[in-house]
């Protein structure tokens, strides 16, 4: 969006804007998301059994999003992982398999990259979806051309990553154990999806700071926060 900007506010700025501080605010929540339903679906097959695992993993992402809600959260990766998790537990369940129930990563990661991608046709590309979870921003920044730019470019990289990860469990699972499957899917997950969070951030706030309509007001809300501390 073009035009004059709204005049100087500290509510123009984040309170903590810097991809460590977004990291260390949001990582920890995003990993528990991504990864959780994989780690307790696989303990709970190993020291029970498959049922168990698929049934603790659906518990466990039904714990997330009421813990989510509670705290008065949208919890739009939790919804998203929660409808991943009914998938594989339906399809787990009635195939009897664990290899099958694993496998569905792949297509889920394929789906995920199609849809990822797919959104850059909508005015809300995938990673404006929870921007706005992560850290809040005023309506009007949101709404602007710049910001709008920038979420287009990190969604371009979220979907590639997702069909890449695609790529690399389906080699995994052709040519390892279920175990190493299983271990390569934790590796290509959370330390990715950590470092994504920390370069979209970085990226959205170099970008933010580099507009003429965005980067004075930054500034002068940073340093009139400053000033106030």
């Amino acid at each position: 969006m073009t035009g004059p900007a709204p005049a100087a506010s500290p509510e123009i700025v984040l309170e903590a804007t810097g991809p460590g501080a977004v990291v260390r605010r949001a990582g920890p929540r995003l990993v528990r998301d991504a990864l959780g339903p994989l780690a307790i679906f696989y303990a709970g097959w190993k020291l029970i059994g498959l049922t168990a695992g698929i049934a603790l993993a659906v518990a466990f992402g039904v714990a997330l999003y009421v813990h989510e809600r509670r705290r008065g959260r949208p919890a739009v990766v939790v919804r998203v992982a929660l409808v991943l998790v009914a998938i594989r537990a339906i399809v787990g369940l009635s195939s009897g398999n664990a290899r099958v129930y694993l496998a569905q990563e792949i297509a889920i990661d394929t789906l995920l990259g199609c849809v990822v991608l797919g959104s850059l046709r909508t005015r809300r590309p995938f990673v404006s979806w929870f921007t706005q979870e992560i850290y809040p921003l005023p309506d009007a920044l949101v709404a602007s051309d710049t910001f709008r730019h920038a979420m287009r470019v990190a969604t371009t990289v979220w979907g590639v990553y997702f069909l890449l990860r695609a790529l690399v469990r389906l080699a995994a699972l052709l040519t390892l154990t279920t175990d190493q499957y299983v271990l390569v899917a934790a590796l290509s997950d959370a330390p990715f999806l950590v470092a994504l969070l920390a370069w979209s951030v970085y990226y959205t706030t170099t970008t933010l700071r580099a507009s003429p309509q965005w980067g004075p007001l930054i500034a002068a809300a940073e340093a009139s926060s400053g000033g106030r501390e």
